[in-house]
């Protein structure tokens, strides 16, 4: 592995060597032991979409013990993510009919607002020629989305502080991965006692906002609990409504003169998952989004073709958002922006699936037949590496087509090697909410604006404070995969929780003009499963956290087609991994 490590930039995340290590030393099969100990669990690398499905579905195995280590800081013990069996099942069926695609298209009008306030917010950047992080402001938009989706409130994180968001996101920073494979930073009393009030403030948010609802739908009566179904429920809402639905009718209550009570194991469970939610959803979008505009960006054509497709399906670029809030369900035919996301995902996927082995449970490895033990392995599913296989997607497999995701050509696709939220029972609550998001903020951005990608000034942000930005390590050495300027980056070490840090530049130019003075780097990270090396999210995969630097991004308010030049740059944070809102829940 020395010799690998020396080949690829610092850290690169080991989602990126099954390929590598499939060529350089000559293996055949799409699945091959790999043996870390006693740096990390001896893994069995996956990279064949039919020995994946052996896994994922056939025989969908366990989650990965290490995944409950950083779910529990994060969420607290009992999150879906990391649980299985009865109790898994319990929890996704409460929280399914908040994640089912006719209920998500209903949120799509709130969804818009927050888009408008983002974009508002590049505006502003735009006008004051600032320099600024990108990743701050996309997981602001991610994380007010979610506060819509799964609370129906206004967090108001784009615009300014809330207790519940400030606490998250600190926690987040608190993580042991930031620490960079400091095999104590978990023990140091700052870091425990922060973590601790972090975690107190957000039980207090979450439940008193479950305390609130459950005591209003109590006092509902029959009537008002019929119109509130006609109104946009949130998930909390309908949890609460299928946790009622277990227990004594609210009729039956009346007569026995008893007021609704919580049960309190349910309300803490029920906070443990919002909390997931929360985490799983932060940035994931964001990070799909930032490389869709890179590839946007490298593909010209691409990018003219997206915008045809919305001047024809969404109007004029200031009726957009009326014809959107008056019909959501106009994001259904945007088949090119779907397939474009799609695309995206396939190139960047968010997330990996790390899943126990066990004692009897055999593989059969497609080409030679054998069958291959995996008692005392973390069978590891890698989507980068499955979608990025050219035996599998042929010649084209590098290129960014998105023609390969339109509905006349889904037949074609190779079978089960398009992954980015796992197959299977344990796939990605959250895909639709992520695949929704995407092709709004697309529908809102790409006609507005150009980026440009710069992979040169991450200097100019060395000394911005930000978690990685002082470590020359970053900036030195390789500083390309397999040809690609941005990569994944596993940031810390497996024993405690991975994480990738994807630094992006961009310079925003309103006017078109590709300025190339101060790129910025966007810099942003997703942190793992635990499990091996992924980052969170996806469904049952993780999400791995993403790369390098891309820098500075040109764009232009081509409504305004203003005569100043308005040069902006912004750093998008790009997760490596796209869409997945959760973690396999």
């Amino acid at each position: 592995m020395g010799e690998i490590m020396n080949e690829v930039p610092y850290r690169a995340h080991p989602h990126c060597f099954g390929l590598r290590i499939k060529e350089k030393y000559g293996i055949e099969e799409d699945c091959f032991y790999m043996d870390f100990w006693p740096l990390s669990d001896p893994l069995l690398y996956i990279l064949d979409p039919q020995v994946a499905q052996q896994v994922t579905v056939e025989n969908s195995q366990p989650k990965f013990e290490g995944l409950k280590y950083i779910m529990h800081g994060i969420a607290g013990p009992g999150d879906m993510v990391s649980s299985d069996g009865p109790y898994w099942k319990k929890w996704r069926s409460i929280m399914n009919p908040g994640f089912a695609a006719g209920h998500l298209m209903s949120l799509v009008p709130g969804i818009i607002d927050d888009c408008l306030v983002f974009c508002d917010n590049l505006r502003k950047r735009a006008e004051k020629n600032e320099v600024f992080r990108m990743e701050d402001d996309a997981t602001r938009l991610t994380v007010d989305i979610i506060g819509k989706v799964a609370l129906d409130l206004k967090l108001n994180a784009q615009t300014g502080k809330n207790e519940l968001v400030e606490a998250f996101r600190e926690q987040v920073q608190l993580l042991p991965n930031d620490q960079q494979g400091d095999p104590f930073s978990q023990w140091k009393p700052y870091g425990i006692w922060r973590r601790w009030v972090n975690s107190r403030k957000m039980v207090d948010y979450i439940g008193k906002v479950l305390d609130e609802r459950f005591a209003r739908s109590g006092e509902a009566s029959a009537t008002e609990k019929g119109a509130r179904k006609q109104r946009k429920r949130a998930i909390i809402d309908l949890a609460l409504d299928a946790y009622q639905a277990q227990q004594m009718g609210l009729e039956e209550r009346a007569v026995q003169h008893k007021a609704p009570v919580m049960d309190a194991e349910f309300r803490r469970q029920a906070i443990v998952q919002i909390r997931t939610f929360i985490f799983a959803g932060h940035d994931t979008t964001s990070s799909t989004i930032a490389y869709a505009f890179y590839e946007l960006h490298r593909n010209p054509v691409t990018l003219e073709r997206i915008r045809k497709e919305h001047d024809k399906i969404l109007g004029p670029v200031s009726q957009t958002t009326k014809r959107l809030r008056d019909d959501p369900h106009l994001i259904n035919k945007l088949e090119y922006t779907n397939a474009v996301v799609k695309e995206t995902l396939r190139l960047w996927p968010a997330a990996s699936s790390a899943r126990t082995g066990a004692p009897g449970f055999m593989i059969r490895e497609p080409k030679t037949g054998m069958m291959l033990p995996t008692e005392g392995y973390v069978a590891w599913v890698v989507p980068y590496g499955i979608h990025r296989h050219s035996k599998i997607w042929g010649e084209t497999v590098a290129s960014f087509i998105p023609d390969r995701f339109m509905p006349e050509n889904e037949s074609s696709l190779p079978e089960n090697a398009w992954r980015p939220f796992e197959k299977g029972p344990r796939n990605c609550i959250g895909q639709e909410l992520a695949m929704i998001e995407a092709r709004v903020i697309l529908a809102l951005t790409c006609r507005s604006f150009e980026f440009t990608p710069a992979f040169d000034a991450v200097e100019e942000l060395k000394n911005d404070g930000s978690a990685y930005a002082g470590d020359d390590r970053w900036r030195k050495g390789v500083m390309d995969l397999d040809g690609e300027e941005a990569w994944p980056v596993l940031v810390s070490n497996l024993h405690t929780v991975p994480s990738e840090v994807q630094e992006l530049m961009f310079l925003l130019d309103w006017n078109g003009k590709a300025s190339r003075r101060n790129a910025l780097s966007c810099q942003s990270k997703v942190y793992v499963d635990s499990d091996l090396t992924g980052a969170l999210t996806s469904g049952d995969h993780v999400k791995s956290l993403s790369t390098s630097a891309f820098v500075a991004t040109v764009v232009r308010d081509r409504r305004r087609e203003r005569k100043e030049s308005l040069s902006k740059r912004l750093q998008l944070d790009i997760c490596r991994p796209p869409t997945c809102i959760l973690g396999n829940p």
